[in-house]
C-alpha cells in the first residue's frame, strides 16, 4: 500500500524545485542581459530595500508592542478604579 500523502509531498516538492530553478535560470539570463548602470541602479535599489523593509518591519513590531503595553496598563488601571468604588 502506497502513502499517498507521501508522494503528494514529494511532487509538491518536486515542482517548487523546478519552479525555483526555472526562476534563477530566468533571473541570470535578465542580469547577464542587463547593462551596467542599469545593473548598478538595481544592486542600489534592491540594498535600500533589503535596509528598509526589515527596519520598517522591526520599529512596527517593537511599537506594537509598546502600545499592547501601555494599553494593557490603562485597562488594568481603570478596573482597579472601577472595582474600588464599588
Amino acid at each position: 500500500m502506497k502513502n499517498t500523502t507521501l508522494d503528494s509531498v514529494n511532487d509538491l516538492l518536486d515542482d517548487i524545485f523546478r519552479a525555483t530553478m526555472q526562476a534563477g535560470r530566468s533571473l541570470v539570463r535578465a542580469i547577464g542581459a542587463m547593462a551596467w548602470p542599469q545593473l548598478l541602479a538595481t544592486c542600489v535599489v534592491l540594498a535600500l530595500l533589503i535596509t528598509i523593509v526589515p527596519l520598517a518591519l522591526t520599529l512596527f513590531i517593537a511599537f506594537m508592542i509598546v502600545k499592547l503595553v501601555v494599553a494593557a496598563i490603562v485597562v488594568q488601571s481603570r478596573r482597579q478604579r472601577a472595582s474600588d468604588t464599588l
